[in-house]
């Protein structure tokens, strides 16, 4: 892997920042695309690289006019996984790791263009310069217009009078601060044109990736399940560190997220009453993870939404219950049980006796096996909660990465979007 590759342990015992350690695996990158293709074109970067247009402190953007095939089986190997742009001139590798608080990022263009598609009209095959390259970044790709003045320490025509935004009516619409309405006054300028195939292919790919969406989940749903003491909370807080973007659901008789819930405890309502509101408020909540995990989240949630399920006999009570509770608790992506030893589990906070965690985590295994949940079992008392969530979070972002990689495409998808 890379972060094995370019800094592994040792590095960080030198007291190696992350931010340096992060600089450190995309020169090694750089340098081996470079090698790759000796006509590869830093455009983006950090400053210690040398891009010809913009340096920061975020991820890169490199020109492979060449070698992209080569460039692509590098990253590939080196554990990048491709994940979707909607532009057909460049591919976005991510790299993801538990040890790393953000995920590497690395875009190959197979040609300079920008926004849908758009080109230089009189550069040719020549990189533009870095002050036009910034400008059509925070115009044309919809960075803004504040990204250029700290870029460039102020407006366009503050440096250049003759540029491609100086007049009044440029400065107009800079201020309006519209990226769609600043592109179509270059392009009536003349500063840039449109490349038709490519701006074609984009909105294809646009609508087709939207339709992939449609009938898939690119996020991950992940259920915590286990009695009190095995740390559903630490580890759920654990996941929020991952290097993708985490949403913690808590599925518990807290933390009510609906005015009819509320409304039904202010006013002490009668207790059936508030066991409706009560579902429903969980009802909400699960809505809200799963259009999340829709969107590519990763939803992480403390109590397994299937937990209320009655195991046992079927009686005209447990019917409704288990009708009501059935709203919310459809299938997850992802089910870890958490278990062990409980009178190890009573001693973590010694609020219900060991006996009784054994009753309930013997009601979990019935709700796992009565309706079939897949799980993984961890007995969180034969490690320390830091390996517990090592261990948890390794599982979550492989299975993540493999949701969210280009590879799971298939059939027309897969020849539209690659």
């Amino acid at each position: 892997m890379v972060g094995d590759a370019v800094v592994g342990n040792s590095s960080v015992e030198k007291g190696t920042t992350a931010r340096e350690a992060e600089v450190d695996r995309y020169a090694w990158v750089w340098n081996r695309i470079r090698q790759l293709d000796p006509q590869a074109v830093l455009l983006r970067g950090p400053e210690r690289l040398n891009p010809v247009q913009a340096a920061g402190q975020g991820d890169l953007d490199i020109l492979v006019p060449t070698g992209m095939a080569e460039a692509r089986a590098f990253l590939k190997k080196q554990g990048f996984e491709r994940v979707y742009k909607p532009q057909a001139y460049l591919e976005r590798y991510r790299f993801r790791s538990p040890e790393l608080p953000e995920p590497s990022t690395i875009d190959l263009y197979k040609a300079e263009r920008w926004g849908l598609g758009f080109r230089l009209a009189r550069n040719g095959h020549v990189p533009a310069d870095a002050r036009l390259a910034c400008l059509l970044h925070a115009v044309a790709d919809g960075k803004g217009t504040a990204y250029f003045e700290k870029q460039q320490n102020g407006p366009p025509w503050q440096q250049d009078h003759e540029g491609s935004l100086a007049g009044p009516l440029a400065r107009v619409l800079w201020r309006a601060g519209s990226s769609g309405i600043l592109t179509l006054y270059l392009l009536l300028k003349g500063v840039i044109r449109p490349d038709l195939p490519m701006v074609f292919s984009n909105l294809c790919r646009r609508i087709a990736f939207r339709a992939w969406q449609l009938t898939r989940k690119t996020g991950l749903e992940v259920a915590l399940l286990g009695v009190d003491g095995t740390g559903k909370s630490s580890l759920s807080s654990a996941l929020l560190q991952l290097p993708a973007p985490v949403k913690a659901v808590y599925m518990g008789p807290h933390d009510y997220q609906t005015r009819i819930m509320r409304f039904a405890l202010k006013h002490d309502l009668p207790l059936p009453v508030q066991q409706l509101a009560f579902r429903y408020d969980l009802f909400v909540r699960r809505l809200c993870g799963w259009l999340l995990a829709r969107r590519g989240w990763i939803v992480v949630y403390d109590r397994h939404p299937a937990e209320r399920l009655e195991p046992g006999k079927r009686s005209f009570r447990n019917a409704i219950k288990s009708v009501l509770d059935r709203f919310y608790a459809w299938p997850v992506d992802v089910t870890f049980w958490l278990t062990g030893d409980y009178r190890t589990i009573y001693l973590r906070k010694k609020e219900y006796p060991a006996a009784y965690l054994q009753v309930i985590d013997q009601r979990f295994q019935s709700v796992l096996e009565r309706y079939r949940i897949p799980f993984d079992k961890i007995d969180v008392t034969q490690s320390d909660l830091v390996s517990v969530a090592q261990l948890i979070r390794d599982r979550v972002l492989a299975k993540y990465q493999e949701r969210v990689s280009m590879d799971r495409l298939s059939g027309i998808f897969k020849t539209i979007l690659e």
